[in-house]
């Protein structure tokens, strides 16, 4: 078959086996789930953006952007919003493509990036989730895909489209703004006047700017502060407080938890800044400590996941966590060990691999959760399938030189 045929194939297994997740399990939403469900509900009621008891604590993107829509379409209903999240997904699976075939790939990278995506277990089981990273992984891998291409061709074009995509980005997972760098460095890379380069990364900053303005002028009025949200405070004091270890604690279990309840009833942006502060006087008061849990958290974001579910486990969920392991072993694994090739040591793969880093350090300042690693694994899926594909392409032409020097040998 054509390239575009095996694309075609993958990108309808992708959305299938998703789509086979969301029939099998429909999870039910509890914790920040349940509050994305609210929102979009609060929302189509009338009630405005509220998760119940907040107007702004959760990213309003993902409830925003595609489960009030297909709500407001289908009707209330789980099976609706997890079929777009397959499709989610499958647009996920396309952008891969898109990003290995504009960082060099080529056939066989091309497509075994976008084939590991489309059996890569995570990304099936938290398609059956009411999750943002649902939403956030193909905002990121825009980001990601319009910066590779800045380097090649960069435009206004190209500039206020990363710039809408940058701005949905901050309403969906501010945590994704850690991918401006790359955008930065791609258009700096290039042959372009300084000011030039310059107008054209204001630009897509003015454009990100006017996606995002609603937004703060709607939480400016109703929380009174024109925030993104209300919960960075928050997550900075869960992961920077005497009793931190780097993963998620509940705030009942931190020095603030007894007076917690109390701090929420004067509102959430009081609350949020208060928490701020306090965690910034824990990280000068302590920066021995916050340096060891920083680390700490890069240990536990990339830790395998060798965790285990809650309760016994059943033999089929056993099995699935051992094949997510070897697949998270392979991907990372390959994609180490493709540094030793000297054509993979380029400049478009070292703007991949400056992405996977600037991801990995936003999380450091606040806390782990295994999901959070989730939107930017694509990434390593790319370059572990070009990894792949240079090792195949090293034995297909050491078994192509042997016959050649077994020949001469018998000549002589």
């Amino acid at each position: 078959m054509r390239e575009k045929q095996w694309l075609v194939l993958i990108l309808l297994v992708a959305f299938l086996v998703r789509i086979a997740t969301a029939f099998a399990f429909q999870f039910q939403p509890v914790s920040d789930y349940a509050g994305y469900e609210r929102m979009a509900v609060n929302l189509l009621a009338g009630k405005g953006l509220v998760d119940g008891g907040n107007a702004a604590f959760l990213s309003a993107g993902y409830p925003l952007f595609v489960l009030a829509p297909v709500y407001a379409v289908f009707g209330h209903h789980l099976l609706a919003a997890l079929l777009a999240n397959a499709l989610l997904c499958t647009v996920s699976a396309w952008l891969i493509y898109l990003i290995a075939r504009d960082a060099g790939a080529g056939k066989v990278g091309r497509l075994l990036s976008a084939g590991l995506f489309a059996v890569y277990l995570p990304s099936w089981i938290y398609a059956a989730y009411l999750s943002k990273e649902n939403l956030m992984t193909p905002l990121m891998l825009g980001v990601v895909l319009l910066s590779l291409r800045c380097t090649a061709r960069p435009s206004a074009r190209i500039a206020i489209s990363v710039g809408a995509v940058l701005g949905l980005l901050a309403i969906t997972g501010n945590s994704g703004l850690a991918l401006t760098p790359i955008l930065a460095i791609a258009l700096m890379t290039t042959s372009w006047p300084l000011p030039r380069k310059l107008a054209t990364l204001g630009l897509a900053g003015l454009v990100a700017m006017l996606v995002v303005a609603p937004w703060l002028i709607r939480n400016y009025q109703v929380v009174g502060a024109p925030v993104l949200n209300t919960n960075g405070g928050f997550n900075l004091y869960i992961g920077n407080n005497s009793s931190a270890d780097g993963m998620f604690v509940s705030i009942a279990d931190t020095p603030r938890g007894a007076s917690w309840q109390q701090l929420r009833k004067q509102g959430e942006v009081v609350a949020n800044d208060t928490l701020k502060h306090e965690a910034i006087d824990w990280i000068k008061q302590h920066p021995a400590q916050f340096v060891t849990l920083a680390l700490r958290k890069v240990a536990l974001f990339w830790m395998p996941p060798v965790h285990e579910g809650e309760g016994p486990q059943p033999r089929g969920e056993a099995l699935t966590r051992l094949a997510w392991l070897a697949q998270y072993l392979l991907i990372c694994g390959a994609a180490v060990a493709g540094v030793v090739y000297r054509r993979l040591r380029s400049k478009n793969t070292g703007l991949l691999w400056l992405a996977v880093l600037c991801y990995t350090a936003v999380h450091m300042m606040f806390y782990v959760i295994y999901r959070y690693r989730e939107p930017i694994m694509p990434l390593l899926i790319v370059l572990a399938a070009m990894a792949m594909e240079q090792a195949l392409q090293a034995r297909m032409q050491s078994k192509k030189t042997v016959p050649q020097t077994t020949y001469s040998k018998m000549k002589n």
